[in-house]
Parts: C-alpha cells; structure tokens; sequence
C-alpha cells in the first residue's frame, strides 16, 4: 500500500461524508500531522505558527490545530461547535 497525503486523504473523507448526508466544515490537525501536511503541501508558517485558515488543501475546509499528536480528523459543524466550547480556536 503507498503511502496517503493528507490531502487526499482529506479530499476522500469529505466525500464519504457528503455521500452520508453530513456536511464538513473543518479539519482538525495534530502537531506530528501539522508536520508532515506542512511538508506535504508546501504550507508556509505565519509568525503565529499557523496556516492560513482555509487551506486549498484541505478542500477549502476550517483548518483547526489540535493539541494531539497524532489527529487527522474531518469534522462537522456539531463537532466543531463542541470542541469549541472547550478550547479556543485560534
């Protein structure tokens, strides 16, 4: 098996998802991912350490850095809303 990008892993999950009838509004990346995806898609760091917030790659979609390791996780607006009311989004 070769190995996925995460963009095209990315691309792949949101298609599921709308197949399922949910609706995906945001990528959550964890710092070792926030690497390799910045590795992956040329992604320049801002002086914040950021991306901007809508990344081409990540199909136009939120990009949210978590505090995990390891995390590649497409989500909706429910569980955006919900991680957002425990953490702060920058």
């Amino acid at each position: 098996m070769t190995e996925q990008t995460i963009e095209v892993y990315v691309t792949q999950t949101i298609e599921k998802m709308q197949k399922q009838g949910q609706v995906p509004v945001a990528v959550f990346i964890g710092h070792e991912d926030w690497l390799v995806f910045s590795e992956q898609s040329k992604v320049s760091y801002t002086p914040f350490g950021s991306a901007r917030r809508y990344q081409p790659a990540l199909g136009g979609l939120l990009l949210v850095r978590v505090d995990e390791m390891n995390c590649v996780r497409v989500v909706t607006q429910a569980e955006l809303d919900a991680f957002a009311a425990t953490h702060q989004i920058l």
